[in-house]
């Protein structure tokens, strides 16, 4: 005999019903922490020493306008802006709203949004040096932003709470896609080592629909392609995220991106098999 459920003013049947049961229940928050173990550990004074690099790598990146696109601010408005890094999208925002914190773990990363913010005369800025984790949510804000930090984040979950805790009105946050990373895979393939695929934004999906939040989800349409200086730039980056690189992966690293690397019309290094990947995940309260 066929079973049937009501749910949401739709009939199921008992299969779908289970279905639904079981996804429930998974734990998308352990699989997350499980995942996160296997990848490279990027820690405070790993982004102090990419600070210099990554102010650079941003003056040619159009994620933060494609983000920017999409986050609604009115000029009343206060914005916690979590992992704001040199600012790229911090000072845009400061544009536009009351006041802006700016919440990062990296020193050098505040030094250069405190730069920044000083030549674009932007006095409505705080600066907070911390880690998500040990920052304590005891204000609220208008909009809450978490613009590509919190892929390393452990028991996102937790994080997630305090960040809906803390917005009033709307929160807007982006992760990896399906297939990020492509620069990274294609590296770990050439010196012969297991690539581990980073926890994506389906998981940060799924947790928050287990804690009754409806999210939108978008993908973000960035066109920009990693660009470098010279190859010791894009050796820079890729000793950056992958631990431990040998002078002989770096000799074939070194000798890959000579074959592939193409000069674009101001003279820069293209690798022209990538582009960015980004998910904006976003909810009003």
């Amino acid at each position: 005999m066929q079973l049937y459920a009501y749910h949401g003013g739709d009939i199921i049947t008992n299969k779908e019903s289970n279905l639904k049961t079981e996804k429930d229940q998974i734990d998308w928050n352990r699989l997350w922490n499980e995942d996160l173990k296997k990848m490279p550990t990027l820690n405070y004074s790993a982004w102090d020493k990419i600070a210099v690099q990554f102010n650079k790598w941003m003056e040619t990146d159009d994620y933060p306008q494609k983000l920017l696109e999409k986050i609604i601010t009115y000029p009343q408005y206060t914005i916690l802006d979590i992992g704001c890094g040199n600012g790229a999208v911090t000072l845009q925002i400061a544009k536009k709203v009351n006041h802006v914190t700016a919440l990062d773990m990296s020193s050098e990363m505040l030094q250069f949004l405190r730069k920044n913010a000083l030549n674009e005369e932007l006095s409505n800025i705080d600066y907070i040096r911390s880690t998500l984790q040990d920052f304590e949510m005891d204000k609220i804000y208008d909009v809450v932003i978490a613009s590509r930090s919190l892929n390393g984040v452990a028991d996102i979950k937790n994080e997630l709470k305090k960040i809906d805790f803390a917005a009033k009105k709307y929160v807007f946050i982006t992760l990896w896609g399906v297939n990020a990373r492509g620069f990274e895979k294609k590296a770990y393939e050439i010196i012969g080592r297991n690539f581990q695929n980073h926890p994506d934004y389906l998981y940060v999906y799924n947790i928050l629909h287990q804690m009754g939040i409806y999210a939108n989800v978008e993908m973000l349409e960035c066109e920009t392609k990693p660009t470098y200086a010279n190859l010791d730039e894009a050796i820079d980056f890729l000793r950056w995220r992958i631990k431990d690189l040998t002078d002989k992966e770096e000799s074939l690293l070194k000798d890959y991106l000579k074959d592939v690397m193409i000069n674009d019309d101001n003279g820069i290094l293209q690798y022209p098999y990538d582009k960015s990947d980004w998910v904006l995940i976003w909810w009003k309260k």
